[in-house]
């Protein structure tokens, strides 16, 4: 019973009540001010309110992610947006018991699956991201030319655009 005490009272105080966008460096609703209830579908417990995104939110987004690349994300090192890429890792670590209470509430699924799947996957997602760019190769290579030289070709990595992907579980009874 105590148990049960401390457990609930732990989700009260990490999984938030009311969920905004987030954009720009801000929190802010829905443009069309659409919001759904989230609610465990283990418990049937109503844990909060989600602001949808309108899609003048969606292209405001995009376009505060596209400033940042012509900002201080663009102008980084590769050595530094690894660092912050792995700091993102290391941050969802630290957290991992209020990540772990929003996973169990948003998704019912049972606590010793998403203590040791989802969220270690998320850290570990992160880490994996930033290997990749570490570790990519810079390609080259020769080609002959009609005259019988030789060209070089090569490629240069560098962010070329923002993407956007809307979440298939969203809103959605049963959720992914």
């Amino acid at each position: 019973m105590e148990r049960s005490k401390q457990m609930n009272s732990n989700m009260s105080r990490s999984v938030t009540d009311t969920i905004l966008n987030f954009i720009a460096g801000s929190y802010r609703e829905g443009g069309d001010g659409k919001t759904f209830v989230n609610v465990n579908p283990a418990t049937g417990r109503e844990i909060g309110t989600v602001h949808e995104a309108s899609e003048a939110d969606v292209a405001d987004a995009v376009a505060a992610a596209k400033a940042a690349l012509n900002g201080p994300w663009g102008s980084m090192t590769t050595a530094e947006r690894l660092k912050l890429i792995s700091a993102v890792a290391t941050e969802i670590e630290r957290r991992s018991d209020d990540f772990l209470e929003a996973e169990v509430a948003d998704t019912g699924k049972p606590r010793h699956i998403a203590s040791h799947i989802d969220i270690p996957r998320g850290a570990a997602n992160f880490r994996m991201f930033a290997d990749v760019v570490a570790t990519m190769p810079t390609e080259s290579f020769n080609t002959p030319t009609p005259d019988g030289g030789q060209a070089i070709n090569y490629a240069v990595r560098r962010i070329a655009d923002v993407r956007h992907r809307p979440s298939p579980c969203r809103g959605r009874p049963g959720r992914c």
